[in-house]
């Protein structure tokens, strides 16, 4: 640990979130490990998250660095990434919290896990009032196993910096799904560790990525842009990786999702290359429809029973890609 430096960096982007901001800098505050910093980065608001914000700087552990426009949320992840001075970090959006023992517990198993450069906690789906819906989805990555897979990796993601380092970092280009494709290029530099504890307050919100048609779409397709470019990264190593039947399968899906967002060139480089990688892609494409069909009748007569009835549809759709992609695509590599 460099000299006179935290041993935690807490990371926050923000924007427009004033609203819920100061519950998520008390959850720092309140955290039974003392030693660490809480760099703010607000990305041009115009509500009165400054204002908000204004009222913790009198401690000296919390910083704000302000945009006079906005730039989006990866430029504010790669400048606090920039501006941090623990070896240790970890981001925390600015309408979430932190249970009061996540740093303390993240920092415990960092130093005893020298060589892992990427440690993940489960977390809980809350409400809008930080009241808890069910459990998250996380859970450790078994081996041979892949996040591009399936989704085992999620909040709280915490970094060695060393680690993180090794990786391109943060890429510009993926306006949406950014921390996945993070998590995917720390898959391919270092190891995992989960820990199997709620350390994290995730809240849903009726505004969200997930809830606005357009952006969800958007969203989609640049997280197969993610994955492909790690399959094309993972290639010819030893890294666990997507089949070229599974690549083909999720570029097919990108393809209809430039089509549908007016992306016309898209829509036939994507279609060649999945082509190119699956000669057989129209058999793989009938048994992935028909093996989602099949998975949406047994949630339509059993899943829908059991699930907790306050979760939201932003919930309810992460539940549901969670449960669903990794049987769909081994349905796929068996069948097709």
């Amino acid at each position: 640990m460099k000299q006179n430096s935290p041993k935690f960096s807490v990371l926050m982007a923000n924007y427009n979130n004033g609203q819920y901001i100061q519950e998520a800098i008390e959850s720092v505050i309140y955290q039974t490990l003392s030693d660490w910093e809480l760099l703010i980065m607000d990305d041009g608001s115009t509500d009165d998250s400054i204002s908000r914000i204004n009222e913790y700087l009198s401690d000296d552990r919390i910083k704000l660095i302000r945009n006079s426009v906005n730039r989006g949320k990866v430029s504010s992840l790669i400048k606090l990434v920039n501006n941090s001075k623990a070896d240790i970090f970890g981001i925390l959006d600015s309408d979430d919290a932190l249970t009061n023992d996540a740093l303390s517990v993240i920092y415990e198993q960092h130093i005893r896990l020298s060589n892992c450069g990427f440690i993940h906690s489960q977390f809980i789906f809350c409400g809008k009032n930080l009241n808890p819906i069910c459990e998250g989805f996380c859970r450790s990555i078994p081996r041979g196993e892949t996040n591009l897979r399936s989704i085992f990796s999620s909040a709280f993601r915490t970094f060695k910096k060393d680690y993180y380092l090794m990786t391109e970092g943060y890429n510009e280009k993926f306006v949406f799904g950014q921390d996945r494709d993070m998590v995917y290029k720390m898959e391919e530099v270092t190891n995992f560790f989960f820990v199997d504890k709620v350390l994290y307050k995730h809240r849903v919100l009726s505004d969200s990525i997930s809830n606005d048609p357009k952006k969800n779409l958007l969203g989609h397709l640049l997280l197969i842009k993610a994955k492909y470019d790690a399959f094309c990264r993972r290639s010819g190593t030893q890294i666990p990786n997507l089949t070229n039947k599974e690549m083909s399968v999720e570029l097919c899906i990108a393809s209809i999702l430039s089509l549908r967002l007016n992306q016309g060139r898209d829509v036939i480089r994507y279609l060649n290359i999945a082509i190119d990688l699956n000669p057989a892609l129209i058999f793989s494409m009938i048994n992935y429809l028909f093996n989602k069909v099949i998975m949406r009748i047994h949630r339509l007569f059993y899943t829908r029973k059991i699930e907790p009835p306050l979760i939201s549809s932003k919930v309810n759709k992460e539940i549901e890609r969670q449960t669903t992609e990794a049987s769909l695509r081994q349905r796929i590599v068996s069948k097709s």
